[in-house]
């Protein structure tokens, strides 16, 4: 790390200067030898390809309006290079930003006034900062997918190509017609943006799973031992002390379970989501069956914020659900384990939708506000066990205990929004993913998982 900061430039500052004529000579050997680049420049002229060097798989946004296409602000050649080539190309009208973030170790982010254009390079002055300062690069993330979400979906060669005989026009280029003996009616203009992506109705609760019995067992693995009893969801009262599970859900009772059918998840910008993992002595795994481990059929993203530390009876029924699941996997495979984590209510939103006991959910660790970066971490599919709701926390908070797997895979939210895009999404902290394809793409980031066969 320390010789790549010394190529930067940065290695006894966190921030410097470049200035001159011929800036991108300064700045394309900085973001040559690096991987996942994501990029945000309000116009992009001809021979950006050579000023910026992304790569596929790389994001990059610009203003692909018709007004700047006209104007020869932005060339439809360029994009469309790109993006045969396997770069991710967003429009998104009105940009001007001039920024490139570089997220691998270490990462740094390029902001200043110096669009990608190779068109008299030497003839304006310019000037750009280069910084690896963590929390700079973080805010220079956060803007950058704020800008990504606006802009929609991914643009396509279809999209671009209309556009490449418009472009430095200066007005819109029209199909010729036979002369009239009459005025023409005046051309219609070229639409060049697709029409917004129709908000899909959120779907309905899936039918119940062949792998659990029609009566809802103690748990979605396998069926609680004789004589106990497992409750998905049950109040906290304040002042009672942890009691065995027999007594324990006797005393609490069991929380309805949710009639909504609507699986509407918390806001992925919003404060208040927390997570940990106690640290406990997991038990000796020898007598303990090796839990099913079904394929998601319903799989949600969880914005969680770390921090914080559970009540004594979530952290009582953290240790009963280890002792009854943790097992170290049968035939090399990777070990169970199970992990809690919560969320509170609070502006907008309502984790029990989220936090159900049956479905999957991938945990995105967000550091600001509950918005998540293209660099934060995420965590591999679990299966939610149970969910247990403190009635009397304030806001109130619901507990999540998961059954997961270890795996060697560390993709970061960037890589989730890459495979997303790769199959025209993006990320959804709403509403849960049931389409296979969909499914399928997320669950591609950590391909040693396994599952069991249906």
């Amino acid at each position: 790390m320390d010789a790549e900061l010394a190529r930067l430039g940065l290695a006894d500052r966190s921030i410097r200067l470049l200035a001159g004529r011929d800036i991108w000579a300064s700045i394309t050997p900085l973001l040559a030898p690096r991987r996942n680049l994501v990029a945000a420049f309000g116009h992009v002229g001809p021979g950006a390809a050579a000023l910026l060097p992304l790569q596929p798989g790389d994001t990059l946004i610009t203003d692909a309006s018709l007004d700047t296409v006209l104007s020869g602000a932005t060339s439809p050649h360029a994009l469309l290079h790109w993006v045969k080539a396997g770069v991710i190309v967003h429009s998104l009208r009105g940009l001007n930003a001039k920024l490139v973030i570089a997220e691998d170790d270490p990462s740094f982010v390029v902001v200043g006034s110096a669009d990608v254009t190779a068109a008299g390079p030497r003839q304006l002055f310019e000037a750009v900062t280069v910084s690896h300062e963590r929390q700079t690069v973080e805010e220079a993330q956060e803007a950058w997918l704020e800008w990504c979400d606006l802009a929609g979906p991914s643009l396509t060669a279809g999209d671009l190509e209309p556009l490449l005989e418009q472009y430095g026009a200066g007005k819109l280029v029209t199909t010729s017609r036979p002369a009239a003996s009459r005025t023409a009616a005046p051309a219609r203009p070229v639409v060049t943006s697709r029409p917004a992506t129709p908000v899909r109705p959120a779907a309905a609760t899936p039918p119940p799973s062949p792998v659990r019995a029609a009566t809802p067992p103690a748990t979605p693995v396998h069926p609680a031992q004789p004589g106990a009893t497992t409750s998905p969801a049950s109040p906290a009262q304040p002042g009672v002390p942890a009691l065995p599970a027999e007594t324990a859900q006797a005393a609490t009772g069991a929380v309805a379970p949710d009639e909504s059918p609507e699986p509407v998840a918390a806001e992925a910008e919003t404060t208040g989501p927390e997570t940990t993992v106690p640290e406990a002595t997991e038990p000796e795994a020898t007598d303990v069956p090796r839990p099913s481990w079904p394929r998601p059929a319903e799989l949600y993203l969880v914005s969680l914020v770390e921090g914080g530390e559970p009540n004594a009876e979530a952290a009582y029924r953290l240790e009963e659900l280890q002792r009854e699941y943790t097992h170290p996997g049968e035939n090399g495979e990777s070990p169970f384990r199970v992990e809690l984590l919560w969320a509170d209510d609070g502006q907008g939103q309502d984790p029990p939708r989220t936090l159900r006991q049956g479905v999957h959910v991938i945990p995105v660790y967000s550091q600001k506000q509950g918005r998540p970066l293209v660099g934060s971490r995420i965590e591999a599919p679990g299966l939610v066990l149970q969910a247990y709701i403190d009635e009397y926390a304030y806001p109130r908070r619901t507990y999540c205990y998961v059954l997961t797997r270890q795996s060697a895979a560390k993709p970061a939210f960037g890589d989730l929004r890459k495979a997303l895009a790769a199959i025209g999404e993006k990320p959804n902290f709403r509403n849960s993913f049931q389409v296979p394809r969909k499914i399928e793409a997320l669950l591609g980031l950590w391909p040693d998982l396994g599952y069991d066969p249906r």
